[in-house]
């Protein structure tokens, strides 16, 4: 994916004391940030995040989680502050989401509540803390600032802790759950924006679908490997070559495609493999050797290697701990 990264978001970032090119190398990500983009695979965008994890404070997250503060760095948050109100903001920010991060925002509305599921475009990703606190934080913030009064959510939550300093901004106290949600009353979300403009929305649209169509053009080919991968990894027929060929492309065409999304074969191989390694870490009949074969393995280290950057714990670890989860 293609992040753009202006000279005023850079010196933002660095007023943070971060500067972007250092956390790359420190993520083990071989890039640096040049002409005022980045191009990311979806792989190295998470490496990226959990390094941002890794580095950043709870002060610098709620920075981040300001809309007012990087709203001039991001078009999509522009067109949600011209919206009419908070559910036409939230629904364009689903909308345009993609342009930013591969994370997707699930809405679902109810009677009185709206609850916003915060989820992961690349199949098998665990959203780190920081990807989830500034999302959770940017939608209180575009309520806030765009009708101008202190809006708070009826609900809040994630697997992680958010600390105090956060809790205060959100003005309630989250729970530590499995699910990343977020939740409204529908009467907030209705509450008129003073921040509308359809001039600068008429002016943003445009720009904007052009945009997507262009990244879910992209998303189509990864999806097809995607699904294609995670069919035949299992049988052990998976190399470049056949996938190739189930596309009718030649093996040179498909890494051409491949490397021009900013990925490799490789890396998507790795992607449907921890996709799958989920619910056969689930099936109590499988032992960890049989897992690493259905993964395509030639052997287990390879897999328990794997399997520890995936998770920063080890196969028989993770089990153990799950085990009660996956019983309930």
């Amino acid at each position: 994916m293609k992040i753009m990264v202006s000279e005023q978001f850079q010196c933002f970032m660095a007023s943070l004391g971060v500067d972007l090119n250092s956390l790359l190398e420190a993520a083990g990500i071989n890039k640096v940030v040049w002409q005022e983009q980045l191009m990311l695979s979806d792989v190295e965008y998470w490496q990226l995040m959990n390094e941002f994890d890794n580095q950043l404070t709870d002060e610098m997250i709620l920075s981040l989680g300001n809309i007012t503060n990087i709203n001039t760095f991001m078009p999509s948050f522009f067109a949600a502050l011209a919206a009419k109100n908070g559910e036409q903001a939230i629904a364009r920010m689903a909308t345009y989401k993609s342009l930013a991060a591969p994370v997707h925002l699930e809405i679902v509305t109810k009677p009185d509540i709206v609850n916003i599921h915060i989820l992961g475009n690349s199949l098998g990703v665990e959203l780190p803390r920081f990807t989830i606190m500034t999302e959770q934080l940017l939608l209180i913030s575009l309520l806030r600032v765009g009708t101008g009064k202190l809006i708070k959510p009826i609900s809040v939550g994630s697997k992680y802790p958010y600390g105090d300093q956060i809790d205060a901004v959100m003005g309630i106290r989250p729970q530590q759950l499995a699910d990343n949600c977020i939740q409204f009353q529908v009467t907030d979300l209705q509450r008129a924006f003073i921040s509308a403009n359809n001039s600068m929305w008429a002016f943003l649209q445009p720009g904007l679908d052009q945009q997507k169509l262009a990244i879910e053009h992209n998303q189509s080919l990864l999806a097809t490997v995607q699904a294609l991968l995670l069919k035949k990894i299992p049988s052990g027929s998976f190399s470049i070559d056949e996938i190739a060929t189930s596309l009718n492309l030649s093996k040179r065409t498909l890494q051409r495609h491949l490397s021009t999304l900013s990925t490799t074969f490789n890396d998507e191989v790795q992607i449907a493999r921890r996709t799958l390694v989920v619910p056969l870490m689930k099936d109590q009949s499988l032992n960890l050797i049989e897992i690493s074969y259905l993964l395509g393995y030639s052997d287990p280290e390879s897999f328990s290697r794997a399997f520890k950057k995936w998770f920063h714990q080890s196969p028989s670890v993770y089990r153990q701990q799950s085990l009660g989860m996956f019983k309930n």
